[in-house]
């Protein structure tokens, strides 16, 4: 019996810090899940303003219950706080599976990509080794007084914190996303021949010219009845295929009206290239803005071809290089690309030929 819960509490205290690591080395990544949480699968947008106290709290937290389980820090709390954990977010990610409003549940930030119905059966799993070390508590000691374990409990929690905010000032120690330095951006574009494509399913919107009934028909179900005339066709994804690393990535200008996508001629350009990320430019850090005019004066001093990538439209754009009298083009690229491409607003990026060599939060970037 001590056995079994030796092992079960080091599986649940190992997935618990796992978990909470992998958020707090990306704390904005966890924000950006809970917003999109808040705005489409809760719609309570009100809240999405908590995101990113929620992503510090929770990551810090899970962390500090994984140490508290795996070294016998105050158990009892540890274990309230694991079974709490699993009856909150097991019948969330069971809702999540049912209704899919978001593609995964970040339980494991980008490090480890799941589907919600994965998420739900790993959580049903590890409820099971939980609920163990729960009812079997009492039989776990620990020879350090209940004041000092939880003095150490209380200083994981706050150093999980700090490492949390350093990481917002500076960019995660360790990047999961697939613009990560070294990457050949081109190789995480290509799909292979034999990669599964999409699945979907053609439903053809009739209305019975009697009645005045509308009704959708499958393309095998298509009426040979000539009552029903055709009003409109809806093409719906039933069995998403095979999505490269990175599918969304364009740059588009955006005072140009023909929609050129720059990102192939960018891939091949033999100078570095200095990229000055701000997924949205009104939201963008003020002494990062203020950086622009010095960071074109460097990338001109160097010989470097330099732009803006940001979502923001081109009122905006124009008000901010009046401002900051710069003269580098700004380019327009999704927002939820941007912010995957480096977590900080501005960030920095430098390419060469396709390949990511360097990535800053301004702050960091020596001139």
């Amino acid at each position: 019996m001590k056995f079994l819960l030796f092992i079960s509490r080091l599986i649940v205290g190992a997935v618990f810090c796992f978990s909470g690591f992998v958020k707090a080395v990306d704390p904005l990544g966890s924000c950006y899940k809970f917003t999109d949480y808040f705005n489409y699968a809760f719609d309570m947008p009100a809240l999405a303003g908590m995101s990113l106290p929620l992503a510090f709290v929770l990551s810090a937290l899970e962390f500090t219950v994984g140490v508290m389980l795996i070294f016998n820090l105050r158990i009892n709390i540890a274990a309230w706080l694991a079974l709490i954990f699993m009856i909150i977010f097991t019948p969330l990610t069971f809702y999540l599976a049912l209704k899919n409003p978001v593609h995964d549940c970040g339980c494991f930030g980008d490090a480890i990509v799941l589907s919600n119905w994965e998420t739900f059966y790993k959580n049903v799993i590890l409820s099971v080794f939980v609920v163990f070390v729960f009812l079997k508590r009492k039989l776990i000691n620990n020879p350090l007084s209940d004041n000092v374990e939880l003095a150490i409990s209380i200083a994981v929690f706050c150093v999980m914190l700090l490492f949390q905010h350093y990481m917002i000032r500076h960019l995660p120690i360790i990047d999961f996303r697939p613009y990560k330095v070294g990457t050949y951006i081109p190789d995480k574009m290509v799909i292979p021949e034999d990669a599964p494509r999409d699945e979907i399913e053609h439903l053809f919107i009739m209305e019975n010219t009697q009645t005045g009934e509308t009704k959708k028909f499958k393309l095998e179900e298509y009426p040979s009845d000539s009552t029903w005339k055709y009003v409109d066709r809806e093409d719906r994804v039933i069995k998403e295929g095979y999505r490269p690393p990175i599918h969304d990535f364009t740059m588009v200008p955006p005072d140009d009206s023909t929609g050129l996508d720059y990102v192939p001629i960018l891939m091949e350009y033999e100078k570095p290239v200095l990229l000055v990320i701000m997924h949205k430019l009104e939201k963008a850090d003020e002494d990062g803005l203020a950086m622009l005019k010095d960071l074109e004066e460097y990338a001109n001093r160097k010989e470097f071809m330099i732009g803006a990538l940001t979502s923001s439209n081109l009122d905006v754009i124009n008000s901010v290089k009046d401002k900051y009298q710069i003269t580098m083009q700004f380019f327009n690229t999704d927002d939820i690309t941007l912010k995957t491409i480096v977590r900080a607003n501005p960030g920095i990026v430098l390419l060469q030929k396709g390949t990511v060599l360097g990535k800053w939060n301004y702050r960091d970037f020596k001139f």
